[in-house]
């Protein structure tokens, strides 16, 4: 019982370190100054832990040394062990008696080996915040056999023997049995949090770029909002919109052009300095900023402007992006963060349809112009599905010798209740933006077929009559067959119906588009290719496509006798068209000297104001048709 004391005392010295370990660990940083801390705390354990060991007449036959050192390499890593150590040696050396070397070899051994078997079994090395049970054990269990030797040596015999090396197993067993259970709740705790934080930065981060996302941005310019109401401070939104990434995704890949945009947004970055710059989607970007002036703002849009000048270097390419940007700026605690990225849209668009490198600043006469193009889409829509607000007109091409008809092209005209008189350029561009041209494509192609059987039950040879063709109706796999399907449901033959496109229609998917061309070619309707000479036009394109006819630009024909230029591009038009067999048109004669010397070049069909304006069905039947392009059938009835 005399000894009973001074053990249980020697027990709790590893148990209180637990707690001391513990609140450190949760009050201290990592690094240097952690570590000084440990090997503090280890280093005054392992000074208790010798003062308080337990002595059999002039032997010290049981202390809590080695549960200290296994506990301080586990727990504490090298350094606070080694210290440990040093403080145990020089302690029991200081101590001093018949059993000092034997107690300063066993500190010795105890480290040795707790050190070789972390070294060997990698398995028993503690990782950072993660000590496994195995370990502790297999430490434990070595640093009491090493105190069992020890009490060998010094000759203590009976029950010591056992109990004595036992105890410090248990006590080393409970002590780091709570550590561990400490450490993983701290570690389940820990990656919580970190789970918690991912989810947080993945809903306001974009992952790609590192930028904010969309939510992010909204997050931010509210909270903004929040801080400036009541006050005079200003916001002002920058919408920035990267051009030509899908040209390059088309042309160069998608992995390509996902590097080039991580790469402008880099550069973006670089250039606004800003916490707020967001990325909302493949090439549109937001930020905000506080400003008094408008052009405090404008000088920072002029250092974007300038930093994409330069081109992008990517997998051996030297790339040129071009930027659209549109501002809008809060006007007082009215303003909602609705109402400024609304506007900042509004004059994103508007800069787009200026063209590449524009900035645009919201004011309210854009609001009319980012609104129209949605009211002509909705109302469009329902002119298309009903048929009962559009209109074909027909402008004749005729003989330049004698003045008869050769043929008519087919215009849609739009007069809508809603809106007024629309012009073909405005809703034929809606038209195409919306994907409505296909079925516009498709009245037009019905509507034309409808009015030439209607010619022809009134007496009249319909003439072959020219329809235009979009890019997107090239595309139709099955545009070739759904059209002779229509012709042939109104019993006319292919060679009536002229389809006209342009070269850039073509080369939207030059493969496909060659493809659709030789099917409808093969199916018997003429094809003309529209607005040569207009500055985009290829010979080797013209020698790949399957036309019947070329018509010259107007633009070439406006120059005419003004110009000697004019005229050598038409010669030159002219004797390319002539050795290539193909029918010449020329667009836009406005004048008796244009078609005059026309005539002198060689041209034998001339279209324009000159001659007529487009007209409607009955007004072309009256006046043309009428005069001498009767059927064979009607003259003999007459």
């Amino acid at each position: 019982m005399s000894t009973l004391f001074p053990v249980l005392f020697s027990a709790l010295t590893p148990i209180a370190l637990t707690s001391v370990y513990v609140a450190l660990r949760a009050w201290l940083p990592g690094g240097r100054q952690g570590n000084l801390h440990m090997s503090a705390l280890f280093g005054a354990a392992m000074w208790l832990a010798m003062m308080s060991s337990v002595h059999h007449g002039q032997f010290t036959i049981a202390d809590m040394r080695g549960a200290i050192l296994v506990l301080a390499f586990l727990f504490g890593g090298p350094i606070p062990a080694v210290v440990a150590l040093a403080v145990g040696v020089v302690t029991r050396t200081w101590i001093g008696g018949p059993s000092a070397p034997i107690g300063v070899a066993v500190l010795a051994t105890i480290f040795v080996g707790i050190f070789f078997l972390a070294r060997w079994r990698t398995r028993l090395a503690p990782e950072p915040g993660a000590v496994s049970a195995r370990a502790l054990a297999t430490m434990g269990a070595w640093a009491s056999l090493n105190q069992g030797i020890a009490l060998w040596v010094a000759k203590v015999h009976g029950p010591l023997l056992v109990a004595m090396p036992l105890s410090q197993f248990c006590v080393t067993m409970i002590a780091g049995g709570m550590l561990i259970l400490i450490q993983q709740k701290t570690n389940l705790g820990r990656k919580l949090n970190e789970q918690e934080d991912l989810v947080r930065t993945l809903l306001v981060r974009d992952r790609a770029s590192g930028l904010l996302n969309r939510t992010g941005f909204w997050l931010e310019l509210d909270g903004a909002l929040r801080r400036l109401s009541g006050t005079d401070d200003k916001i002002v939104v920058l919408l920035i919109s990267i051009r030509r990434l899908h040209n390059v995704s088309v042309t160069l890949g998608p992995r390509l052009s996902e590097s080039l945009l991580t790469e402008a947004a880099r550069r973006l970055d670089a250039v606004v300095k800003n916490p707020a710059l967001a990325r909302f989607d493949d090439g549109t970007f937001g930020l905000f900023v506080m400003a008094d002036r408008l052009d405090e703002t404008v000088a920072l849009v002029d250092k974007v402007f300038a930093a994409f000048r330069r081109p992008f270097h990517s997998h051996g390419h030297d790339l040129h992006l071009s930027l659209n940007i549109g501002i809008s700026s809060s006007s007082g605690d009215r303003d909602s963060i609705e109402t400024l990225i609304s506007h900042g849209n509004q004059a994103l668009a508007r800069s787009v349809m200026l063209g590449e490198n524009r900035l645009q600043v919201y004011d309210e006469h854009i609001v009319v112009q980012a609104v129209r193009p949605m009211k002509l889409e909705v109302e469009l829509r329902r002119a298309v599905e009903t048929g009962s607000e559009l209109l074909l007109r027909y402008q004749p091409k005729v003989h330049l010798d004698t003045g008869k008809l050769h043929g008519v092209e087919a215009l849609c005209n739009w007069d809508s209740p809603a809106l007024g008189k629309v012009a073909p350029d405005e809703f034929i561009a809606v038209a195409e933006t919306s994907g409505l041209i296909v079925p516009l494509g498709d009245w037009v192609l019905r509507e034309t077929c409808r009015q030439l059987v209607e010619w022809r039950r009134l007496g009249f040879a319909p003439p072959v009559t020219s329809v235009n063709l979009s890019a997107k109706q090239l595309l139709d796999d099955d545009f070739p067959e759904r059209s002779l399907r229509c012709v042939l449901g109104h019993d006319l033959d292919p060679s009536q119906i002229e389809f006209e496109l342009t070269e850039s229609s073509v080369m939207t998917d030059p493969i496909l588009s060659i493809n659709v061309l030789n099917r409808i070619k093969a199916l018997g309707f003429p094809l003309s290719l529209d607005d040569f000479g207009s500055g985009a036009s290829n010979i080797g394109h013209l020698k790949a496509l399957p036309f019947d006819c070329i018509k010259i630009d107007k633009s070439v024909i406006d120059d005419l006798g003004a110009s000697d230029d004019a005229e050598i591009v038409c010669k030159a038009i002219y004797g390319l068209g002539r050795a290539m067999h193909l029918d010449m048109v020329a667009e836009g004669i406005e004048t008796e000297a244009q078609r005059n010397q026309l005539r002198e070049i060689g041209f034998t069909l001339g279209q324009g104001f000159y001659f007529s304006p487009a007209l409607s069905a009955d007004e072309l039947a009256a006046g043309w048709l009428a005069r001498g392009y009767r059927s064979q059938d009607a003259e003999s009835a007459l």
